[in-house]
């Protein structure tokens, strides 16, 4: 995948004065990781949902889902989550599509660590 992303907003945001016509989404750096482990904290518990093999699936309220995806677009795209607030549902399925894109290219980065030998020279 070629980062960043592009996403041209079919209905521009403005706010505090400056209009956005797009959304550069990006990979997180490790700020946005530590505000994001800083963030889940203060979630409520999740629901316990029984599902048909007796299993529990744990499920956060629509508003923590919510919260967590204004969260990740901003953090993405640098822009605030005022900003991100205001986008228009008509362009959330692509700003949500280039979200999921960036997040799972980081997941699939996770799945390999420690297979490469890092990006030093051997000592001699």
């Amino acid at each position: 995948m070629n980062l960043p992303i592009e996403v041209p907003l079919t209905r521009p945001v403005t706010f505090d004065g400056q209009t956005y016509d797009k959304l550069t989404f990006d990979e997180p750096d490790l700020n946005a990781q530590i505000a994001y482990a800083e963030l889940e904290a203060s979630f409520p518990e999740p629901k316990k949902v029984k599902q048909e093999d007796g299993s529990e699936l744990a499920v956060h309220s629509p508003v923590t889902a919510a919260k967590v995806n204004r969260f990740w677009l901003a953090r993405l795209t640098g822009v605030s989550e005022a900003v991100v607030g205001k986008v228009k549902d008509s362009d959330l399925e692509a700003v949500n599509a280039a979200a999921e894109a960036v997040l799972g290219f980081q997941a699939d980065k996770g799945e390999k660590a420690g297979e490469s030998s890092g990006n030093g020279s051997l000592a001699k």
